[in-house]
């Protein structure tokens, strides 16, 4: 009877345990599919798993809609959570899911029995040793550590509120550009507008002879267009550049050599495909030898940072779209355009410093995935 009460109380012990560290995930952890402010209000205040449910149930919203005979309410019946219907209608309405739909049992994020009227003495809801600790990990942190520390108790002060940033303006889905002259015909983002082009102001096309690519960044870089030739050397140059000689062992690994190859020419004519610019190999090499910002507007969207140096609020941003599948242009876009977001490469091989770069563009990433939910 002794053994098995101490193999009950073990295991129970650490069933415990694990349903508490659930609880300080749901208040602390956010889910990449729940960054959306459609679920601001339940953000640190449901539990995850409710947070699941709710979100696969979403997928069902494109066939059921509004239509509650076609619904079912099977997650509201048995879960107590907004079913599909539900969630069709605050969809439409442009509203955040309300707290006060989700059942109290996915609210209580405690083991602790509440106290009867009377009982309470102060001391069990007393948080000043926990005020006093928490001030102690934020000083002890450095810039970025706070921010991260900060970001996440203002999710606890503000539940109501977002992290993530509101369009700086309305979005304008019709029109586009409207100069004339330099926009290259069929541009795929004119013919079907999308997520970023109501930011885009002008299109500048370069000649198509192979080093497109390499004159839209040469332009961009004050040398002029002509001046593409100059920036294959320096992308060469700053390939075998000993001070990041190891970064680009490792990011490029068995490629490095070909990544070499394509910046390498015998004439100034037209260049078979093998030579053209492509990233994202490139990308990395701009960004980093030019200490710019490279944005590509194509198929995929995506934002190149620098991969050694910290964040820079006078950075210049350099943006290019990939057209026709061959074909590189100059972007000219709106002040604080949203930005599309890093390659995985970026994130795993970047330095620590380098990080502030996201922290820097953080609201404008966030806006672009407000535009892009399927991303998000």
């Amino acid at each position: 009877m002794v053994k098995c009460w101490e193999a009950m109380n073990n295991n129970l012990r650490l069933q415990l345990g694990n349903i508490r560290a659930s609880f300080q995930k749901s208040f602390y952890e956010v889910e990449h599919a729940h960054v959306s402010p459609f679920y601001g209000y339940l953000r640190g205040s449901v539990s995850r798993a409710a947070l699941r449910r709710i979100a696969e149930e979403l997928l069902r919203v494109d066939y059921v809609g509004t239509n509650r005979q076609i619904c079912g309410c099977t997650l509201r019946t048995s879960y107590g959570l907004p079913c599909a219907c539900e969630l069709g209608r605050y969809r439409v309405g442009g509203i955040p899911i309300p707290i006060d739909v989700v059942h109290v049992h996915w609210r209580k994020l405690t083991m602790e029995v509440e106290l009867e009227i009377g009982e309470d003495d102060g001391s069990e809801v007393d948080m000043t040793a926990a005020m006093d600790e928490l001030w102690r990990q934020f000083r002890s942190l450095d810039v970025i550590g706070k921010r991260a520390l900060r970001s996440r108790v203002c999710e606890l002060a503000y539940p109501t509120m977002t992290t993530l940033c509101p369009p700086p303006e309305k979005i304008k889905t019709k029109g586009g550009v409207k100069k004339k002259g330099k926009k290259p015909t069929d541009y795929d983002v004119y013919r079907d507008p999308s997520y970023h082009e109501s930011y885009i102001e002008d299109v500048v096309n370069v000649e198509s002879d192979g080093n497109c690519g390499f004159r839209v960044i040469a332009s961009l870089h004050g040398y002029g267009e002509d001046g593409w030739s100059m920036v294959r050397r320096e992308l060469g140059l700053e390939l075998i550049d000993k001070d990041r000689s190891t970064l680009y062992d490792k990011l490029f690994s068995n490629r490095l050599s070909a990544v070499r190859e394509s910046l390498m020419i015998e004439s100034f004519g037209s260049q078979p495909p093998e030579k053209w610019m492509s990233l994202p190999d490139m990308g990395y090499l701009i960004a980093n030898r030019y200490n710019v910002v490279l944005v590509c507007l194509g198929n995929p969207c995506i934002t190149f940072f620098p991969m050694t140096s910290s964040h820079s609020p006078n950075v210049s941003i350099y943006c290019i779209g990939f057209v026709n599948h061959n074909h590189w242009v100059h972007v000219n876009m709106k002040e604080g355009f949203p930005l599309p977001p890093v390659t995985l490469d970026w994130k795993k091989f970047r330095s620590h410093i380098a990080t502030t770069w996201m922290l820097g563009f953080a609201g404008r990433m966030q806006h672009w995935q407000l535009l892009t939910p399927v991303l998000a």
